[in-house]
């Protein structure tokens, strides 16, 4: 059962993460309109609010406040697995299903947060949890 404190957090999460996804959107949307490859403008766009958005998490959601190296690698790892994943799915929605990139993103936008969140609970922001569990 979730605590308050985790309500708290997974709120401050949502919140950083829709700033993310805002920001992957309008970056990936952008690339796109311009006549970047929607693979291309994926990737960037992922690379530039993964960054923020691990920096958003540890000082904000998380409240670790102290980045690594080690968890700033393993954050953009849980990430890559996440948008490598969209990649695919991102790709048989242009390809197989004929949508348009930008329409194919955005069905797919809420697929991963939820993963990611447990993944960075779990693995990424594990000085958090551990303070928690010491207090």
């Amino acid at each position: 059962m979730l605590r308050p404190a985790h309500l708290w957090e997974l709120l401050r999460y949502g919140i950083v993460g829709a700033f993310n996804a805002a920001t992957y959107f309008g970056l990936y949307s952008a690339g796109v309109l311009v006549g970047v490859p929607f693979v291309l403008s994926a990737i960037v766009a992922f690379m530039l609010s993964a960054s923020l958005g691990y920096w958003l998490h540890e000082h904000w959601t998380f409240g670790g406040a102290s980045p690594s190296a080690t968890a700033l690698g393993k954050w953009l790892a849980a990430q890559a697995i996440a948008v490598g994943l969209n990649l695919l799915l991102l790709a048989l929605l242009v390809h197989e299903a004929g949508l348009h990139p930008i329409l194919a993103q955005l069905v797919l936008m809420p697929v991963m947060p939820l993963a990611t969140y447990v993944i960075g609970r779990r693995w990424v922001f594990t000085r958090a949890r551990q303070a928690e569990g010491a207090a």
